[in-house]
């Protein structure tokens, strides 16, 4: 396998991020359309391309945090909060507040 040099690392990288954005389009739209399917025409919900780009979100996301947090852990002069602990805490609240306000909201409409 050729090793890549920093000009060909970067033109890989902007290239996938790139790919990234265009995916995370698509399936956004894709979960709107259903959205609309459903409420609209009452065909059955189907969570999964919403549930994707969560999963694409959440691990881009954390991810991210882990690579800064490693990067910076033997600095003395840098701390910070526990942030991985703290996001995951609150991104499982607001999941469970859209949960049950889709139930309800669910519950009440049938």
């Amino acid at each position: 396998m050729k090793k890549l040099d920093e000009m060909e690392r970067n033109i890989q990288l902007r290239a996938k991020e790139k790919s990234y954005h265009v995916v995370l389009l698509v399936l956004s739209f894709w979960t709107f359309f259903h959205c609309w399917q459903t409420l609209q025409n009452g065909e059955p919900y189907r969570p999964l391309p919403g549930l994707l780009v969560c999963a694409a979100a959440a691990v881009q996301g954390f991810s991210e945090m882990a690579m800064k947090r490693r990067m910076t852990a033997g600095e003395e002069e840098y701390r910070e909060p526990n942030i991985p602990f703290w996001t995951a805490l609150a991104a499982a609240m607001v999941s469970l507040v859209f949960m049950a306000a889709g139930t309800y909201w669910i519950l009440v409409k049938a």
